[in-house]
């Protein structure tokens, strides 16, 4: 009998609760997820973001993590439903979403058609390698690294991309002459040379790929040189 009368109070005690939390409003995650529209997108950014910036209460940016996650699956889901009428860029664009997001085969196909558009375009040919090396289909990333390299000559990353295919491949030679030419266009193309990897990561890289190689000379020189360009770098401590 006691514990039932305790259960009593305590459901008494709880009901004011329970009747304020069914009458509080939806959040606005909760209308944006109910109809994904622009403007409750909008609202509800904005209402997270303000929540970030006025708390420490870090809910509100996993929220917003969430929150883009849902609006880049359905922007993906219209680029989809429209892939016949995307402009070449627009489909280069949208495979480099797929490409960031590891949907690698999805990505691959719309290179392929970017190819078929513009042979003569580097960028295209430079991304499906990369979709083709994260698959582990190195031959196909070969071929499309080099066709990336064949339509311009100074692509910078489509070296260092290159080189690490061959790395994979543990074709270490090839790998370390690969990234010697391509370290020769290193800000002579029209690309930013550190977009995807700073210069010190890949003179590292380098100087790893000659300690595989043996090459003695070559890997003192370079240990050298990076030893002035950075001195404080604590990778220096594996290398003698």
């Amino acid at each position: 009998m006691k514990k039932l009368l305790a259960l009593a109070l305590v459901l008494c005690l709880m009901a004011p609760a329970l009747i304020a939390a069914q009458e509080k409003p939806p959040s606005p995650f909760q209308i944006y997820s109910k109809d994904q529209t622009p403007e409750n997108f909008i609202n509800a950014y904005n209402a997270y973001i303000t929540q970030l910036k006025d708390s420490a209460d870090y809910s509100a940016a996993t929220t917003l993590a969430w929150l883009n996650f849902y609006e880049i699956e359905r922007m993906i889901e219209t680029l989809k439903a429209n892939e016949a009428k995307l402009s070449t860029m627009d489909k280069f664009q949208y495979g480099n979403i797929l490409l960031d997001i590891g949907r690698y085969d999805e990505a691959i196909a719309l290179y392929e058609q970017c190819n078929a558009a513009s042979p003569k375009w580097s960028c295209p040919w430079r991304h499906k390698g990369s979709a083709y090396w994260k698959k582990g289909n190195y031959d196909e990333a070969v071929k499309s690294l080099e066709m990336s390299i064949e339509t311009r000559k100074s692509h910078y990353d489509a070296y260092v991309i290159l080189a690490k295919v061959y790395t994979d491949m543990k074709e270490y030679k090839k790998a370390a002459s690969t990234l010697e030419t391509g370290l020769s266009y290193y800000g002579k193309d029209s690309e930013d040379p550190e977009k995807y990897l700073t210069n010190a990561e890949v003179q590292f890289m380098y100087l790893d790929l000659l300690q595989k190689t043996g090459e003695k000379a070559k890997y003192q020189e370079q240990l050298a040189k990076l030893r002035k360009l950075a001195p404080d770098d604590e990778r220096l401590k594996q290398y003698k």
